[in-house]
């Protein structure tokens, strides 16, 4: 059970997660707008998703290191300072670099808000970490499917992309001076250097997690950020008609994250992954096949991406018992390279060969997480039955 004094942490976290989803999904509905306004292609479009990837990549492993070394509640607020800074340097940006430096220390605060809720979860729940680390991004869910579909309304009716982050730059300080007052548990506090870098490189499983991961992230990540531009520039819609589509994918993607927890506890952690996973791919396809017609499909498909990125993560802390926070922050910056990769890759092929062509990729980065996923989970049974079976060995002399 979460310890009442524990409540209001699992509040916060709760809104500091619907603020990431604000700063990530609001890239999308501007992709177009952006586009006209910085003269920029979609190599334009690839280089600025690239830059919030790299800043997020590179403070997500810089933010696992220092929830080991500080603990949660400073890597907190100096998540919430580089995500104020930046929102409201992008209401004054004028040019394109700035703009790109700003979106570059927008996502660096939010790799430290959100490595530090990944951490601090199963420091603050035992007894249903996957309904609480799920629900943790249900509020992503809300926040994403608020931001798409309000985002796309704003836009329409003439409020401009700077003011929406100058209104994020707003909320974000409200939410900081608050959780000024929040008291954190520091259970992952080191005294000294005790990262054993060697030990966690040599262990094969954790590069199946970055790979299983960083297919799963690119394909999430770059939904959110071409899926947009993808119906306009396929299926002609404009930001209003987009948005709807884009609502549903992360309406039935909050869906999934509020119900998914309960699976997860039924079903096991890496098993409901390849499952849920599996079932996603199939319908993004079929979606991609079937045409306008079936837009339909592939927002809904959102369903299915829900429960595997905190589910992986919370998996984690039971498959690896040292270095936790650590070997978190590698995965999820693994997450955040691969996702920046194939963005532009996405990028560089929507003007080669076109955007609903290119589109595939990100089925094709669902099936790859399966296949990493089911390498997990097969080497997670093997060692699980390895276990059980020393156990009995060394308990059979004792009942004799």
């Amino acid at each position: 059970m979460v310890k009442i004094k524990n409540k209001i942490v699992i509040i916060y976290i709760f809104f500091m997660m619907i603020l990431s989803a604000m700063c990530d999904n609001v890239r999308g509905p501007f992709v177009p707008i952006i586009k006209q306004e910085f003269s920029v292609n979609n190599k334009g479009i690839a280089t600025t998703i690239m830059m919030c990837t790299l800043g997020y990549m590179i403070f997500t492993f810089i933010g696992g290191i220092l929830c080991e070394k500080v603990g949660q509640k400073k890597v907190f607020n100096y998540g919430f300072i580089f995500i104020i800074f930046a929102a409201t340097v992008l209401y004054f940006s004028k040019s394109f670099i700035l703009y790109l430096i700003a979106l570059f220390l927008l996502n660096s605060g939010q790799a430290l808000v959100c490595i530090g809720t990944n951490t601090l979860i199963p420091i603050i729940s035992i007894g249903f970490q996957a309904i609480l680390m799920n629900l943790t991004h249900f509020s992503y869910g809300i926040g994403a499917t608020f931001t798409q579909r309000f985002t796309g309304i704003m836009l329409y009716n003439g409020v401009t992309w700077r003011q929406i982050y100058l209104l994020i730059a707003i909320i974000s300080f409200i939410i900081f001076i608050g959780f000024l007052f929040v008291n954190i548990p520091e259970a992952h506090i080191l005294k000294e250097n005790t990262i054993n870098h060697k030990e966690v490189f040599k262990n094969k499983l954790v590069y199946m997690y970055m790979l299983a991961m960083g297919f799963y992230v690119a394909a999430e990540m770059n939904t959110g950020s071409w899926f947009v531009n993808f119906m306009h520039d396929v299926y002609k819609y404009d930001e209003k008609g987009s948005s709807v589509y884009a609502a549903l994918f992360f309406g039935t993607f909050t869906l999934g994250r509020l119900l998914g927890g309960l699976v997860v506890e039924k079903i096991g952690f890496i098993k409901s992954v390849l499952y849920s996973v599996t079932l996603g791919t199939i319908l993004q396809i079929i979606g991609l096949i079937l045409g306008e017609s079936t837009m339909v499909i592939i927002s809904i498909s959102g369903l299915f991406f829900s429960i595997t990125f905190p589910t992986l993560i919370l998996s984690i802390s039971k498959v690896f018992k040292q270095n936790t926070s650590y070997i978190t922050g590698i995965v999820i910056t693994a997450g955040s390279l691969m996702s920046m990769l194939v963005n532009l890759l996405i990028g560089v092929m929507n003007d080669l060969i076109g955007v609903y062509k290119t589109y595939y990729l990100i089925p094709i980065c669902l099936g790859l997480c399966a296949i990493f996923v089911f390498i997990i989970y097969n080497n997670t049974m093997r060692n699980s039955t390895l276990n059980f079976r020393r156990k009995q060995c060394l308990e059979r002399p004792m009942e004799e």
